[in-house]
């Protein structure tokens, strides 16, 4: 069952199918971990497997899973600037302020992503969000966008309506 558990992981790669079947022969493989604590919805997050995590999703993976320096799936989407993945784990209750173990945010990670600017906006319209957190280097998402790309002209447009940076 070890071995079944790390080929699993290793080899996710959004075969809907073989996920579903697999998901089916056992599902505690929803909330296995690697030995850097990735689960299978972490690795279809930083994928863009949407269909994948919706899969998972349904079938108990747990959203809140953390690695071992305090990732969790929604980190992972938003890193790699995956919109769509990061939208459905929203909807599923992700925290959208959850912080690293580096006192890193989603939209932190997004705004050092030259590519990520759909999912800056879709982190920058949840009502919940607290933009002007700062990592554990004393910057905000603001910032960091200001420093890597265009994008601080999202978190510019954004400021009047929620004084984000």
């Amino acid at each position: 069952k070890l071995h079944l558990k790390s080929t699993w992981l290793r080899n996710l790669r959004g075969h809907l199918d073989t996920v579903e079947h697999l998901l089916a022969l056992d599902p505690t493989l929803a909330n296995c971990q690697d030995s850097d604590g990735y689960t299978p919805l972490h690795r279809a997050a930083y994928s863009g497997h949407y269909a994948v995590v919706s899969a998972l999703l349904n079938a108990g993976a747990n959203l809140h899973a953390r690695t071992t320096d305090g990732w969790m799936p929604l980190h992972s989407a938003c890193r790699w600037g995956h919109a769509t993945v990061a939208s459905c784990l929203l909807n599923w209750g992700a925290e959208v302020n959850a912080l690293t173990a580096g006192r890193l945010t989603p939209l932190q990670l997004a705004a050092g992503n030259t590519a990520a600017g759909q999912t800056i906006e879709l982190l920058l319209s949840q009502r919940t969000l607290q933009a002007g957190l700062k990592n554990s280097a004393g910057e905000t998402a603001y910032d960091i966008a200001h420093r890597t790309s265009e994008h601080h002209r999202l978190f510019e447009m954004a400021e009047p309506c929620n004084k984000i940076y």
